[in-house]
């Protein structure tokens, strides 16, 4: 019986001793279903599980979707953005700065966009993308859907 205690106090001191999981509200503030004022764009996220959120985003023209782009957020530090337009990829993008409901993701590599910048004010957001020095910035606005 003794045996039992000490094989079950190693296991608890090793779990103790492990490197912590993210946590399940990191990033919570993106999830959801979230369009623009003319309702042409879409994008959904996850809410965080498993240190992942995934995502997706559309282009629309009434019924039709024209575009497609699949997305996915390992947490972590730093995060990682990973963008599948058109079902293509990934483009991975590696967090430069976060605050608490906002985030930017860097790929100097990356044609374009090099940085896309998430920031949530209330029932909105918007996504920023541009090229690292901010040249050629394309601004998303969205409210939730």
């Amino acid at each position: 019986m003794k045996n039992v205690f000490v094989a079950l106090a190693l296991g608890l001191t090793a779990c103790a001793s492990a490197a912590p999981a993210a946590h399940a509200d990191e990033l919570d503030w993106i999830s959801g279903c979230w369009r623009n004022e003319a309702r042409t764009y879409r994008e959904v996220w996850t809410k965080p599980e498993y240190g992942y959120l995934f995502g997706y985003a559309l282009n629309l023209e009434g019924d039709v979707a024209t575009y497609f782009e699949q997305t996915r957020i390992t947490l972590g530090t730093p995060a990682t953005f990973d963008a599948y337009p058109a079902g293509f990829g990934p483009s991975e993008f590696t967090e430069e700065s976060r605050g608490k409901e906002s985030i930017t993701f860097v790929n100097p590599a990356h044609n374009f966009p090099q940085r896309i910048t998430y920031a949530r004010d209330g029932r909105r957001m918007k996504a920023t993308i541009s090229l690292m020095n901010g040249d050629r910035a394309q601004v998303f606005e969205f409210r939730r859907c």
